[in-house]
């Protein structure tokens, strides 16, 4: 493959590499997922025929950006015109689906006068002239909110949460026919199972259909090969029912018995191996229970709903004049049923506070004793205010302008299921604690009834999942230990600096925490007290290399 830059528009940035950061643990690794090989005259000769320009036009081709799963490369034309070429990463699946149905959704979005990038082109597979696939869209004129995010005023940042609930409702309030990922009919093999959508979305020229999921946990590992339904679904009750049936596929096929995915919460189970078999019979479990949680086509909570998969500061571009323009990254962009995407997004909300539990507004003006505090205590406060107000202010929007969205993320019965959901469908990595705990907690709330929805059997008021009360408690009690070890680590994550994945941002940054864990791993090991303890941290010590990635 031709690798070879042209020299007029090359820009001397390593376009094949990561090089937006450093891995504290597992580097290599990481970086070899990051790693793409393609041909850039190739993809320079693409962008000028979407754009229908000259190859001497162009002026540069740069790194953009880096996230978790693309590369985001910027063209560059002489009078200024700018496109980005989104490539994925080796471990990115399902590539097929990923490109094909964001390129997709993007023009149906656009299609709907959602702010979103134009699409001028892409390729769901890799066998083109570039050898990789991508997507080319233009470069939104504007910059990222989280920019200013932090530092913004109230009153500006509740000029932006009703641009965000306003926008939300547009394209939350697009009927769908089925639940499931958006495609153009001919991105699809002839044997996928599709919906097409209704009018008008025939003006895009070309067929656009509900099909298959692009979520990420379907396609995981050998999940992939499981011949399993992967929508589209009509109905609540096919959706609700389907990662159930998919993970017993796997846990049957391919299921070994393994340590939890979390190394810190490996000494709790006594490093002991957790079975499949145990996971199966839970999702078993489920199934018996899903038959009575079903809900009629015809409660607002069953309507498929299409949401952005992750509505963060990140994605979100706005003007001078703090305007939204531009929603990007809509890659695993899927259909699902109110009922189980309801939610305030993940970096708007502040559930577990007691005031933002309650609803109630916040308090928008700095105590009095402000200017005595220290300044770690003065952001500590202020940092408290902004979580609170963008969640209140989320919330009374959410029900003024979609109160439908509003009822599903406030009733406890309907959260319920998608918290079962959200459990049955994560990939098994060793940790059926969660499921168990979830099950638990809809046997306790049975019947989980909804308003205004019938019973959907003369029995519904006996669950037929029973579990002693010893079994509750202990499951309870293990749960709680677990979400205590979880919020230790990450605490322990803030103080290192560093993601998940270990991730830092320069060198100076990994030098500073790669001397803050040995600090804490010392430590660890001076005060423990007993073999396992010790053995904790010498040999599942979350923040060393490992290869059970």
């Amino acid at each position: 493959m031709n690798t070879r830059y042209t020299s007029s528009w090359y820009t001397g940035t390593n376009l094949f590499e990561y090089t937006s950061g450093r891995f504290l643990f597992n580097e290599e690794f990481r970086r070899a997922e990051r790693r793409i090989q393609f041909d850039v005259n190739a993809l320079a000769a693409v962008i000028c025929r979407a754009t229908d320009r000259h190859i001497s036009e162009l002026a540069s081709i740069q790194k953009l950006a880096e996230g978790g799963f693309n590369r985001v490369l910027q063209a560059t034309f002489n009078d200024g015109y700018e496109v980005l070429a989104r490539l994925p990463y080796h471990h990115t699946v399902p590539k097929h689906h990923v490109i094909a149905s964001e390129a997709a959704t993007l023009g149906f979005l656009h299609s709907c006068g959602i702010p979103v990038p134009k699409v001028i082109g892409y390729s769901p597979v890799n066998t083109n002239t570039v050898g990789t696939e991508y997507l080319l869209y233009e470069k939104v004129d504007g910059t990222p909110l989280s920019n200013q995010w932090f530092t913004m005023d109230n009153k500006t940042r509740t000029k932006i949460m009703r641009q965000i609930v306003r926008l939300e409702k547009q394209f939350m309030s697009i009927s769908f026919p089925a639940s499931g990922s958006i495609y153009y009919r001919r991105d699809l093999e002839p044997s996928d199972i599709c919906v097409s959508l209704p009018e008008p979305q025939s003006t895009l020229k070309a067929e656009m259909v509900i099909g298959p999921t692009t979520q990420s946990q379907w396609w995981n590992q050998e999940r992939a090969s499981l011949d399993v339904d992967r929508g589209p679904w009509k109905t609540f009750l096919g959706c609700f029912e389907a990662p159930a049936k998919r993970e017993i596929a796997f846990c049957q096929r391919f299921g070994r018995p393994r340590l939890h995915v979390e190394r810190y919460l490996r000494e709790m189970h006594d490093f002991k191996k957790q079975y499949p078999t145990v996971h199966a019979q839970l999702l078993s479990e489920y199934m018996q229970l899903a038959p009575y949680l079903q809900i009629p086509s015809g409660h607002r909570f069953s309507r498929p709903v299409l949401r952005h998969p992750d509505l963060s500061p990140s994605n979100i571009l706005v003007n001078s004049s703090c305007e939204i323009v531009g929603i990007i990254d809509w890659q695993y962009a899927v259909a699902l049923p109110l009922c189980l995407c309801a939610g305030i997004p993940n970096h708007f909300q502040n559930w577990g506070d007691p005031l933002s539990e309650t609803l109630a507004k916040p308090e928008v003006n700095l105590p009095e004793d402000f200017d005595d505090l220290g300044q770690d205590e003065q952001e500590a406060v202020k940092e408290t205010m902004r979580r609170r107000l963008v969640h209140f202010y989320y919330a009374a929007l959410t029900l003024k302008h979609m109160p439908d969205h509003f009822d599903a993320l406030r009733e406890e019965n309907s959260m319920l299921r998608a918290q079962l959901y959200d459990r049955a469908r994560k990939p098994w990595e060793g940790d059926s604690l969660s499921l168990k705990y979830a099950i638990v907690q809809a046997c306790q709330n049975w019947p989980m009834r909804l308003e205004h929805a019938p019973s959907t059997s003369e029995s519904v008021d006996d669950c037929p999942v029973k579990y002693s009360e010893e079994d509750i408690r202990e499951c309870t009690n293990q749960h709680d230990e677990e979400q205590e070890r979880l919020e230790e680590l990450s605490e322990m994550r803030e103080y290192i600096g560093i993601d998940s994945l270990g991730w830092v941002p320069d060198d100076e940054q990994y030098d500073r925490s790669r001397a803050i864990v040995q600090t804490v791993k010392a430590g660890l090991l001076e005060y423990s007290n007993t073999e396992m303890e010790r053995r904790a941290v010498q040999e599942h010590f979350p923040f060393d290399d490992h290869d059970d990635v």
